[in-house]
């Protein structure tokens, strides 16, 4: 990676020129971290790359407004994000989330079983979840967003957010004691 584009916003406006240098740097520089988050949404390594690929175009459209208050990275990642969860909402198992509302369902904290689980195990049970739970839980306790943020940027209730967190976390409870029993016992 070049020193030319230590500082973000240097970076970010060069980019805004269309310096393929600076792109290619800002690409090298966020494309794995990326890639990770976008892995918490998508269905498979392909459609994660395509979401970053779609969110990078976006984010090299909307470069200009980065003003640098705060990491270059984090905005990428909210931008990128933005650009998944667009992409999310076209599809029938978001649009039928407030169709499944539990009334009164109040998401309980996360079981501490997931803590003794290794990180890629955990990750893997997280892919397996209905993409409607697993959209949920990562803008959940990934993203850190409240359930009002969650039914805006979804376009749901904030009770059909809550109602997809609890069923997310149940499901994930009993994929775990079913893989893991000894941590079951554990806890009696």
């Amino acid at each position: 990676m070049t020193d030319k584009f230590r500082d973000d916003i240097q970076l970010a406006k060069a980019c805004s020129t269309n310096d393929r240098t600076a792109q290619r740097a800002l690409y090298e520089r966020h494309r794995n971290a990326l890639y990770r988050m976008a892995l918490r949404y998508a269905r498979d390594d392909a459609e994660a790359e395509d979401f970053v690929h779609d969110g990078l175009i976006h984010a090299f459209a909307k470069i200009g407004q980065y003003r640098g208050k705060g990491p270059l990275g984090g905005w990428l990642r909210r931008v990128v994000v933005n650009v998944i969860l667009q992409e999310l909402r076209k599809r029938p198992e978001i649009t039928e989330l407030d169709r499944s509302v539990e009334p009164g369902v109040e998401p309980e904290g996360f079981d501490e079983d997931a803590g003794a689980i290794p990180p890629a195990t955990l990750h893997r049970y997280i892919k397996e979840l209905p993409l409607g739970y697993r959209t949920v839980f990562s803008l959940y306790y990934l993203e850190d967003l409240t359930h009002e943020a969650i039914a805006k940027q979804l376009g749901i209730s904030s009770g059909s957010s809550k109602s997809q967190l609890s069923k997310a976390k149940r499901k994930l409870r009993r994929t775990i004691s079913t893989h893991h029993p000894h941590l079951q016992r554990q806890k009696k």
